[in-house]
């Protein structure tokens, strides 16, 4: 009986002599009183071993820590737009003629011919157009007056010789008429002979070409000895030593953006250098189809590196604190359905912390209640704590390693 195993001592037990139906059914209730045990004991010794790694004491969850400071956040949008010079002139004739000359000429130097990327000063002379016709048109005009003068004055002299006839009784009122009408009419032909010599004047004066503002020559559209008509292009003047940018952005900045705002501007070809901007008007209405806000950009630009037509990536400076309590972003929990929260560390106890939050900038955010400068937060391992859960203080790499191993 000592070497009869388990299976074989519980048939013995069910299993007794009888007909073969008998037998059927007592070996099915064997079958069937083993498979119970079997789940029974399966279950005992499960439970034994949980019950003998449970532990007595409160779990501790391991965690990175680091103390709240202070910094400067700024509240900034990405904008683009394009370069564009800050005054733009088409120089035109008002003279028609031939070009004699497409130089500057600057006082004392030696005149330099007009090409694109010339610099120029307002007043500098660029083209001359028929410089001595209109020189002759303005002599011819100034001795048509001198002769209108004579004749007024002849005309002067015999109006008082018929006048003082007619007093006399020496004239007609016919010949008194008739020298107060030529009179009349001689002062007339001075006053058309002025006004003759007046536009012969402006024609000559403008015959010579002048630059109308500071800038440089962004094209030129004619050649020397080529005819010219009134209202034609002779060179494009832009001041490009202030540039502007006209951005757009979307509606709820409205009541953001305003004129000094702070802008920081890039461009492709010269990635590494940034350049200072303000915000110099913002447009009065939006525009209708983007329904955006319109606001134009101005900065300096002395060395002429930016130039007008160049691609521009825009960094306005919405508003800028400086000395505020700044905490990593994603260390914030909560915000959606309930308020946003951290952990705060004390006495190796994690405290759930309820805080307002400000301006967000990047991975970093602005926190304006809840946490003071000097206070210790969690910054990992903040997911496997609870408010009063006591806490390890570990280094990063053994955050997740040990929360792993405790779970």
């Amino acid at each position: 009986m000592k070497d009869e195993k388990p299976i074989e001592r519980l048939k013995g037990i069910f299993v007794k002599e009888g007909t073969p139906g008998q037998q059927k059914l007592s070996r099915r209730a064997v079958y069937w009183s083993v498979l119970i045990a079997a789940i029974v004991i399966t279950f005992a010794l499960a439970s034994f071993h949980r019950g003998g790694k449970e532990d007595t004491g409160e779990k501790i969850v391991p965690v990175e820590i680091d103390t709240v400071q202070t910094d400067s956040i700024e509240e900034t949008i990405e904008l683009t737009g394009w370069i564009r010079a800050n005054n733009v002139t088409e120089v035109t004739t008002k003279v028609s003629g031939r070009i004699e000359s497409l130089k500057l000429v600057n006082g004392e130097d030696r005149p330099v011919d007009v090409e694109e990327g010339l610099e120029v000063k307002k007043g500098q002379q660029l083209a001359v157009i028929d410089h001595d016709t209109y020189q002759a048109h303005l002599d011819s005009a100034r001795a048509v007056v001198e002769a209108a003068r004579v004749e007024v004055a002849d005309a002067e002299r015999e109006r008082e010789r018929i006048l003082a006839l007619y007093e006399g009784g020496s004239a007609t009122e016919q010949s008194k008429d008739k020298a107060v009408t030529a009179a009349e009419l001689a002062a007339a032909n001075l006053n058309s002979a002025k006004a003759n010599l007046e536009l012969a004047e402006i024609n000559l004066r403008e015959s010579t070409i002048r630059s109308p503002i500071d800038g440089v020559v962004t094209m030129k559209h004619i050649d020397i000895g080529n005819l010219i008509n009134i209202g034609q292009r002779i060179v494009t003047v832009a001041d490009i030593k202030t540039v502007k940018l006209v951005v757009s952005a979307s509606e709820r900045y409205v009541g953001k953006i305003a004129e000094g705002t702070a802008a920081r501007v890039r461009v492709d070809a010269f990635s590494m250098k940034e350049f200072e901007a303000k915000v110099y008007s913002v447009y009065p209405a939006l525009d209708e189809q983007t329904h955006t806000v319109q606001a134009e950009l101005r900065l300096e630009n002395k060395d002429l590196m930016l130039k007008p037509g160049m691609f521009a990536k825009i960094t306005l400076v919405l508003q800028q604190k400086n000395d505020v309590v700044v905490v990593p972003r994603d260390i914030v929990l909560g915000g959606k359905i309930d308020e946003p929260y951290v952990y705060v560390v004390e006495d190796d106890v994690a405290h759930k912390r309820i805080v307002r939050t400000g301006i967000v900038q990047a991975d970093r955010c602005e926190i304006t209640e809840g946490l003071e400068a000097g206070e210790r937060i969690v910054v990992n391992g903040m997911y496997y704590l609870e408010d009063g859960k006591k806490v390890k203080v570990v280094k990063l790499e053994e955050v997740g390693l040990e929360a792993a191993q405790e779970n």
